[in-house]
């Protein structure tokens, strides 16, 4: 059993900066950004997404706990867009991973925003993170649209 309780400032910091990190390596290794400019790039889109931080309207930051004694086991950032919620970030941290808790982060999810009278969620998964592909397949999300490349130098 999970609970997600409001991301405290000082887990913030930490947050943010392993998000940046993991956003400017996804993009380097879908071959849209140069590892040269990737962290550039990176923190200017979420600092575009993010200008009041933690406080920013219109997005939330929880923590996830589990466990007795409750142990944050990861994290979760939600937006309340105009056309319904969005998910920018869902993660179990490494040992916790295997357990259920992302499944179960995203329908206490589900429940934040339906109690905030947001009545659709989606989100954008890179094509090559299989698994949490098939995680929101099994939640019922539906792939609205697929972008696929090629590579071209051998």
């Amino acid at each position: 059993m999970i609970r997600l309780v409001p991301m405290e400032p000082s887990d913030f910091g930490p947050f943010l900066e392993a998000l940046v990190h993991g956003y400017a390596e996804d993009h380097v290794r879908d071959g849209q950004w140069s590892p040269e400019e990737s962290l550039a790039r990176s923190r200017a889109e979420t600092g575009q997404l993010l200008p009041q931080g933690l406080q920013t309207p219109g997005h939330l930051f929880f923590s996830i706990v589990a466990g007795a004694p409750e142990e944050k086991v990861g994290v979760l950032w939600l937006a309340i867009q105009p056309r319904g919620g969005f998910v920018y970030d869902l993660e179990i941290f490494e040992p916790f991973r295997r357990r259920g808790y992302a499944e179960e982060a995203m329908r206490r999810a589900e429940r934040e925003l339906l109690d905030r009278n947001v009545h659709r969620i989606a989100l954008h998964v890179f094509g090559p993170n299989q698994g949490a592909r098939r995680l929101y397949a099994k939640l019922g999300y539906e792939e609205t649209n697929v972008l696929m490349a090629k590579r071209l130098d051998g």
